[in-house]
């Protein structure tokens, strides 16, 4: 039986395929899922570009290794020059003049890797794939969700357990002057844990083993109950730590991998844009966050020593709903999730425990009379109100879900930009998005669509150009 294995991050996605060594041992009751030993593929994607990275065991273990190293000379700008050895790496990263663009080049080896090179068909299309490099141009923010999606197969020891990366610190003599790590640091967005970032940064001390998911802590603060709107309310009186531990150890668990990635978006969505005073931290707080099925925040409380005043520092306390009553709710169920605020004003969400599964987007239409009919209704809708955006260099690329009836019911930022200026665009700035549409947004439903919804890929450029497209494929 092939396993599979998915790692998510908001713009980049591992999947590895594999299996089991028939004399592997089987699963714990803390982990039942299989021990893959056996890789069959390794495949990278990437937002907003269409053709992936893949191959087998020789090119997965050279890009864990290259993208490890080269995260490693980027934040402590000193090239090491024995860091590959003598091995002529399959994957090699440099970076490019414009300094948050990184390209990724694989070379052709004697495995073969997916290419959307579209050259041809038959021998002469396998062939070039052999002898051609895949390029790609990374930004900064997926370079560094690339490293955190290896961080996490790193510390998932049910996939692959034998391959480690030890990555030893830079001697001194290859160390430049010195530069303020928030100034190395602050293009990396989503996907690099605060953690692994100063580890890897401050090259003079030794690198930590990675970290697995701390359990919760007594050192609670306050939690709430959602109301409909997922804001906070102060009427009540805010709950004893001791019922914020049962809230975060006793209620039922959200473990739905869909439910789960809408709740995550909606989170990081809220504080987002709730976050004001960015970069003003003297170090970085970290929390574990409950989240009700409406995305209202019921709880949260620092980990990892932050210190139980900082919350006022971060948008958690005005996201908390205090019931009257001032008493926890404790039977519903909640998704849970590591929220970090870090000191160069990045903020960082991912899952409390590894996701099993891969997320999807709910119901969908997929007929494609319907779909081609929806498509232009979007594009005539949104080309009558967008305009273009002076704030912004690059295009703000999103996937944007319509009920049959045409009403824009959900929309999920693409890439960094449009998180950056959503306000700019229709969606926001016309109020164009209703989430009722889909049956979207109650305590009951949740946040996942209940009607089903046509997916298109849209994209606003700069100059007021639109682009819409089915999101999946033609």
């Amino acid at each position: 039986m092939t396993i599979r294995r998915q790692y998510s991050l908001p713009n980049c996605t591992l999947i590895l395929e594999g299996l089991s060594d028939a004399t592997a041992a089987v699963g714990t009751q803390l982990d039942p899922r299989p021990l893959m030993t056996i890789l069959v593929n390794a495949e990278c994607h990437f937002a907003g570009h269409q053709q992936p990275i893949s191959g087998g065991r020789d090119f997965f273990e050279s890009l864990v290794l290259s993208v490890s190293n080269y995260a490693q000379e980027f934040l402590s700008q000193v090239h090491h020059p024995k860091l590959h050895g003598d091995k002529h790496p399959i994957v090699q990263l440099k970076q490019l003049p414009d300094k948050n663009l990184h390209r990724l080049i694989v070379l052709p080896t004697g495995e073969t890797f997916s290419s959307s090179l579209d050259i041809g068909s038959g021998a002469s299309a396998a062939v070039m794939e052999q002898k051609t490099p895949l390029q790609l141009d990374l930004t900064t923010v997926q370079l560094f969700d690339l490293v955190e999606a290896i961080d996490q197969f790193l510390a998932d020891r049910r996939t692959l357990p034998d391959l480690e990366v030890v990555l030893a610190p830079v001697s001194r003599r290859y160390r430049q002057a010195d530069q303020p790590i928030t100034q190395r640091a602050a293009p990396a967005a989503l996907g690099m844990t605060s953690l692994t970032l100063a580890a890897i940064a401050f090259f003079w001390i030794p690198i930590p083993e990675v970290r697995k998911p701390p359990q919760p802590q007594p050192n609670a603060t306050e939690t709430t109950s959602p109301n409909s709107e997922g804001q906070g309310q102060t009427s009540g009186t805010p709950p004893q730590a001791s019922e914020l531990e049962k809230v975060l150890t006793s209620a039922p668990e959200i473990t739905d991998p869909t439910e789960l990635d809408y709740l995550k978006r909606n989170l990081y969505r809220k504080l987002n844009q709730s976050w004001e005073n960015r970069g003003l931290l003297d170090e970085s707080l970290e929390y574990q966050v409950g989240v009700g099925k409406d995305g209202a925040v019921v709880g949260y409380k620092p980990v990892n020593k932050t210190p139980l005043e900082g919350a006022k520092q971060t948008p958690l306390p005005d996201l908390l709903y205090i019931p009257t009553t001032g008493s926890a709710a404790t039977q519903e169920p909640i998704a849970q999730f590591r929220v970090v605020f870090t000191k160069g004003g990045i903020l960082q969400i991912s899952p409390w425990r590894l996701i099993s599964g891969e997320p999807g987007l709910g119901p969908e239409i997929t007929d494609k009379a319907v779909l081609q009919e929806l498509n232009e209704q979007l594009y005539k809708q949104l080309s009558e109100l967008w305009q273009g955006t002076p704030l912004s260099q690059k295009a703000l690329i999103y996937r944007i879900g319509v009920t049959e009836d045409g009403a824009i019911a959900d929309y999920e930022p693409i890439n960094q930009p449009a998180w950056d200026y959503v306000k700019e665009t229709p969606l926001e700035k016309n109020q164009l998005v209703k989430p009722e549409a889909a049956g979207i947004g109650s305590k009951e439903t949740g946040l996942v669509p209940q009607k089903p919804l046509a997916q298109f890929r849209v994209v606003f450029r700069p100059n007021g150009v639109l682009e819409v497209s089915p999101f999946r494929g033609r």
